[in-house]
């Protein structure tokens, strides 16, 4: 395992370099490590299909109303309510669509 240390202009690495790799990086508490895929997944149901676009259209839409005032004013006072409490969202975006996906 090599030992990697950062210079100045890089602050840290995630994830892959390339789709195509088979080594990503990640960090674990202080520590980087680069880790070799084993055996990567190429086929996926058409359930999991299915459950990965649905949750990309929730997360464009939650994307959305985030960035437009008007839109995201009724979720505003929730969020800020909920918000110092345990476990509560700490930014707009993910209070939008956790709301989002309890809806559907």
């Amino acid at each position: 395992m090599a030992d990697v240390k950062f210079i100045r202009p890089i602050a840290s690495v995630q994830g892959k370099l390339k789709k195509t790799d088979n080594i990503y990086f990640r960090r674990r508490g202080d520590k980087w490590f680069a880790v070799k895929l084993a055996n990567p997944r190429t086929k996926f149901t058409e359930k999991e299909k299915a459950v990965r676009s649905h949750f990309g259209e929730i997360s464009k839409r939650a994307s959305e109303i985030a960035k437009n005032p008007e839109l995201a004013a009724p979720y505003v006072a929730d969020f800020e309510a909920q918000k110092d409490k345990e476990g509560g969202k700490e930014n707009l975006y993910h209070y939008i669509l956790s709301q989002l996906a309890k809806a559907e």
